[in-house]
Order: C-alpha cells, then sequence, then structure tokens
C-alpha cells in the first residue's frame, strides 16, 4: 500500500492551517492594485486557467468572479488555451494560473507565448519554479513534497485561490476564521471518515463505472473526483454536472448503475440535486450522497450519506473531496492495484 498516499491525505489540515500566513498586508495591498486596474479598465479580461485538479479548483472562483467582477472572466484547459486561443495572451488581460508544481509542459508553454499580459498570478506549490519566475503576483502554497496524485496540493491550492478571491471582492475580514475553521472541519472529517469507507465501498462496489454529479461550485468536486479514481483506482468514471446528468446519461440508470452526488449548500439548486437522487432511486440505481451538515438531513429515503462539517461556501469543495480520497485506499485494493500508484504517467506531466 503508498504510505506515501496516506501521508499526504493526513497532512492536509496542518497545510491548510498554514494558508493562512499569506494574508499579509502586502497581498492584501497588491490586490488592492490589481482590483482598481479591474474598475479602471487596465484590466478587460481575467482568465483562470490550469490543467487536471488544478483546473478544477479554479471552478468555483470562476463562478464567483464572474459574478462579482465587472469584467468577463473565462476558465481555459491550458492546453486548449495555448492551442487554440493564444491570441488571448495579451495586453488587458489578468490570468490567474495555478499549477501544483509549477512545471507542466503546458504551462510552462504558457509562459513562452505571454505577449503582454497585463497581470501574471501564479498559485503553486513550491515558491520557485517556471510559473512563478513569470508571474507577478506569485503564491507559493508550500505543503511541502507531494508523491502521489494529489490531494493536499489541490486543497491547498483550492484554499488559495479562494483567498485572493476574497481580497479582490471584498476586505476579506473573515478570512482567517474561515482558513482556521477549515483546518479543523478537515481534521475531524479525516478522524472519522476511515471508519465509513467500508459501507461506503460497498455502496458503491468497485467492479461498476462511477457517475459522479454535481451543481455550482460542487461539480468541481465532482471533476477531482472523476480524476482521483481514475488516478488512484483505475476505475472508469464520468462527472458530470446535474443538469448535463438529464440531458441523456439519465438513461444508463437501472439495476447496478453506481453514482455520487454532491449536494452542496442550500442554495438555489438544492431541490434539483433532491430530486435527481431521487430519480436515480427511482430507476433502479445506488447514489451516495455527500452533503454539508445543513443539507444533509433534506435527503429522503435510504439514500446513504456522507455529512461534513459547515465551513464557508466557497471552500466547501476541500472537505467534499476528503471521503474520496480515502475511499481509494479500499478501492484500489478491491480492484487489485497499490493505491495512487502511477503506471502509465508521472506526477508532472511533461509531454504535451
Amino acid at each position: 500500500m503508498s504510505q506515501s498516499y496516506l501521508d499526504e491525505i493526513a497532512e492536509q489540515p496542518a497545510a491548510i492551517r498554514k494558508l493562512g500566513r499569506l494574508v499579509t498586508p502586502d497581498l492584501i495591498a497588491k490586490a488592492k492594485t490589481i482590483r482598481t486596474a479591474i474598475d479602471n479598465g487596465d484590466v478587460r479580461h481575467v482568465l483562470l486557467t490550469g490543467m487536471g485538479g488544478s483546473l478544477f479548483s479554479a471552478y468555483g472562483t470562476w463562478l464567483r468572479l464572474s459574478q462579482a467582477l465587472p469584467v468577463p472572466v473565462s476558465l481555459w484547459d491550458t492546453s486548449e488555451l495555448i492551442q487554440q486561443a493564444p491570441a488571448l495572451l495579451r495586453a488587458g488581460t489578468m490570468v490567474i494560473a495555478i499549477s501544483q508544481s509549477g512545471e507542466s509542459v503546458e504551462l510552462r508553454r504558457m509562459t513562452e507565448l505571454d505577449a503582454g499580459v497585463t497581470v501574471k498570478v501564479a498559485i503553486t506549490n513550491p515558491s520557485d519554479n517556471t510559473l512563478a519566475r513569470w508571474a507577478t503576483l506569485a503564491l507559493a502554497t508550500e505543503v511541502g513534497p507531494e508523491q502521489t496524485v494529489s490531494t493536499k496540493t489541490y486543497s491547498a491550492g483550492l484554499a488559495t485561490l479562494y483567498i485572493l478571491e476574497r481580497l479582490l471582492t471584498d476586505d476579506g475580514d473573515t478570512l482567517a476564521a474561515d482558513i482556521a475553521t477549515l483546518a479543523d472541519a478537515a481534521e475531524t472529517l479525516l478522524s472519522t471518515l476511515p471508519a465509513r469507507m467500508g459501507e461506503t465501498l460497498a455502496a458503491l462496489g468497485h467492479d461498476r463505472p462511477l457517475t459522479f454529479i454535481g451543481r455550482g461550485a460542487s461539480y468541481a468536486s465532482a471533476q477531482m473526483a472523476a480524476l482521483v479514481t481514475a488516478e488512484a483506482a483505475k476505475a472508469p468514471t464520468q462527472a458530470l454536472s446535474g443538469g448535463q446528468f438529464r440531458h441523456g446519461p439519465l438513461e444508463l440508470v437501472r439495476d447496478g448503475f453506481r453514482s455520487l452526488l454532491f449536494l452542496g449548500g442550500a442554495g438555489a439548486t438544492l431541490d434539483l440535486n433532491l430530486k435527481t437522487v431521487a430519480d436515480i432511486t427511482r430507476f433502479g440505481g445506488r447514489c451516495l450522497v455527500i452533503a454539508p451538515e445543513a443539507t444533509a438531513a433534506a435527503v429522503a429515503g435510504n439514500e446513504p450519506v456522507l455529512s461534513l462539517p459547515d465551513v464557508a461556501e466557497g471552500l466547501l469543495p476541500v472537505l467534499e473531496i476528503l471521503p474520496i480520497q480515502l475511499l481509494m485506499v479500499p478501492m484500489a485494493v478491491a480492484r487489485g492495484f497499490e493505491p495512487a500508484k502511477f503506471l502509465n504517467g508521472s506526477k508532472i506531466t511533461v509531454i504535451e
């Protein structure tokens, strides 16, 4: 079994807690300067980009910045950005690039194609890498080396995006409390969830394709869950928004269908998510629900529910992915693989 994988999962509460050090007067001042550039029209487009889990971590921030900023905000798979739309890397654009290593081939290529980007923000794990050296504002999570599939680099990167987002959109006066609460919640979950992984694996099985479903920021959790399951347990998966699930994939639901739905908070789509859970059950499928305490009680019937502590809405995806990380250990073993061991690829993707 990969002890490194288990160790890296366990290191997440401490890694998250350390992120409070990023909220310095210098960062606050730089964020205000960037916001002024946006409001004055010097920045006319904000573009978030990354690959794999780094891309998924930006999904919630993209949704919220799209509503909060007075300029268009886009989210790009870096490989598609550099191959299909490199002209977007120009003056008037602010790029927020996320990469755990800062050395992925697509991100390195993006730095070479830069044609005068006005504001360059990099979020990486180490402080010294190609992406960080390219940036005008480099934020390093510094959670330490990561040998296996993304765990602590994903959660720390997502929390760092939340910090930047808050400083761009308000005074961030609750940031310290939000990060501390998240670290405490992650610590609690990682001490209690392992005892439930046996029943969770029994509910989902290990020999059938898994469908992960979410809406809003929790769609990022569905995407990351599918990625982690493919990497760590070598199991076939798909990730769908709740809306896309209705457009065709619903026809897959029958006896033997296995799914996991991230319910999310008490927002506008809660009733839609609850209806999806009910319909999967009605058509003979099985749906495990992961939900914060505030909405977990809304799930009716006999559907299994994993309840999460309540945290700031933008940080919920950090907790949502923790059960998936833990589940990979018994699932991979049941499928005959060492959990989280790369067989065909590597930690850092260097071939485009």
